[in-house]
């Protein structure tokens, strides 16, 4: 019985400590800059920004984000609903498609190349597949699925 107790009260440590877990690690965009001049933003924008640096400071820091090499909307999306998943994250409903709105329009501000230079590579991509889905379909094999955007 001592044993089970013993184990009960150590996983409960563990799942309280955990969340502290992702803030603890350091990752390269850490070291850049917290916040963000959104003045020049539509207000909306501005809006999101705060709710963006309430949730996602929750489990990291907001330098992750703000620095980080996310660029496109598939790349924010993708990554904002992992958050969702995230216990403690708060983030759902409608907090999910404010932050990630407010995500794909900062990179489109403060990220412009890095966004075209993305979605360039992400075209040249579709072409290739379509270019040897055209090879395949040729030499009488199923052709391959046309990217998706």
């Amino acid at each position: 019985m001592k044993k089970i107790l013993v184990a009960v009260f150590v996983l409960a440590a563990f799942l309280v400590c955990a969340p502290s877990y992702a803030a603890d690690q350091t990752f390269p965009a850490d070291s850049g800059p917290a916040t963000i001049d959104v003045s020049k933003y539509p207000k909306e924008q501005q809006a999101a920004y705060k709710l963006f640096l309430d949730k996602c400071s929750t489990c990291h820091t907001t330098a992750r984000a703000i620095n980080s090499d996310y660029a496109t909307p598939a790349e924010w999306q993708a990554l904002v609903d992992k958050m969702r998943h995230k216990r403690y994250s708060g983030i759902h409903g409608a907090a999910q498609k404010t932050i990630t709105d407010f995500l794909i329009y900062d990179s489109s501000v403060r990220k412009k190349d890095l966004l075209a230079a993305k979605l360039k590579a992400a075209a040249g991509q579709g072409e290739s597949k379509a270019a040897s889905a055209t090879v395949s379909s040729s030499s009488m094999t199923t052709p391959a699925a046309p990217a998706k955007n």
